[in-house]
């Protein structure tokens, strides 16, 4: 595996890949606050190992990326879809199996309609048609899409947001807590493994540029949301698609992932039962890599 930065107009994006080049290209396609090693590597190297060119970035705003001012220069998730088109141009790849995660999905979504030769395939997890969001969204009020999160979600969100409001996390340690905390609420029944949700989010604050700044992903999707529902322009979409979703998910309820299954023309799904919306357990992680494997040499 390889870093490159990769130039997005006048942004740079961080990127790494895996495997041979030659072989079939996967780009994968992260949550907005994620980073891209929120792919784990045993996905990226399994699927390398399956025949696959396995390529991840961070979105601009994440990680190792470039920072943008959203007051200067707002953007929205059509702008992030021509960062991912910028990132298969920086490798010479035409067409990828496109994977998106949670916004990485919306994302994936608008490069299969608005770039649709770049797209081979789409797998979409934890996401939906209209995945949009109000700013003030992490204070635990309500979304705009429907179903919105489950209740208790928000309620648990809304106390945690009181409580770091109240004693806001200043060190390392806290902030790499509060985000760990966020996680936990999201996990679903499914056995998670919490040791590596907590060495992930440590990576991801070790590595950022600057890792005290806010999760950018409430503002990119506020400005998303005019673009409304893309539902209507999916029930013509010809891209090969496999849909996965837990049943679990507080935040996009698996009613979103049915949506989109029965939306998109012939599209496959796989709903998987104590599932939530962050990485589980390595067993799961791995039935995911068989799947994507086996999708993606199928189209």
């Amino acid at each position: 595996m390889s870093e490159k930065i990769v130039d997005a107009g006048e942004l740079k994006l961080w990127s790494e890949d895996f495997g041979d080049p030659a072989a079939p290209a996967v780009l994968l396609i992260t949550g907005g606050n994620a980073q891209a090693i929120g792919w784990p590597d045993s996905l990226c190297h399994g699927l390398a190992a399956d025949g696959r060119y396995v390529i991840r970035y961070d979105h601009r705003n994440t990680g190792k990326s470039s920072l943008v001012d959203l007051d200067k220069a707002p953007y929205d998730c059509h702008d992030l879809a021509r960062d991912a088109v910028a990132v298969l141009d920086a490798y010479g790849v035409d067409t990828a199996h496109v994977v998106g995660l949670s916004l990485g999905g919306l994302v994936a979504q608008l490069m299969a309609l608005d770039h649709r030769p770049r797209v081979s395939s789409l797998t979409l997890v934890s996401t939906s048609s209209a995945l949009a969001a109000n700013p003030s969204a992490l204070t635990g009020r309500p979304l705009f899409f429907t179903p919105p999160p489950h209740p208790r979600f928000l309620e648990q969100l809304a106390a945690l947001n009181t409580e770091l409001t109240a004693t806001p996390p200043t060190t390392r340690e806290a902030l790499i807590e509060a985000r760990f905390r966020m996680y936990a609420f999201v996990a679903g029944t499914t056995e998670y493994d919490l040791g590596e949700c907590r060495r992930t989010l440590t990576r991801e604050f070790d590595r950022a540029i600057d890792p005290m700044r806010p999760d950018p992903s409430g503002p990119v999707l506020t400005a998303t949301a005019a673009m409304g529902d893309l539902a209507p322009r999916l029930r013509t979409l010809d891209v090969p698609t496999l849909v996965i979703h837990g049943v679990d998910d507080p935040i996009v309820p698996v009613e979103h992932g049915r949506a989109l299954a029965e939306t998109i023309p012939g599209a496959q799904s796989l709903f998987l039962g104590g599932y939530g919306h962050a990485l589980p357990n390595a067993a799961v992680v791995e039935r995911w890599r068989e799947v994507m494997a086996h999708f993606t040499g199928t189209v």
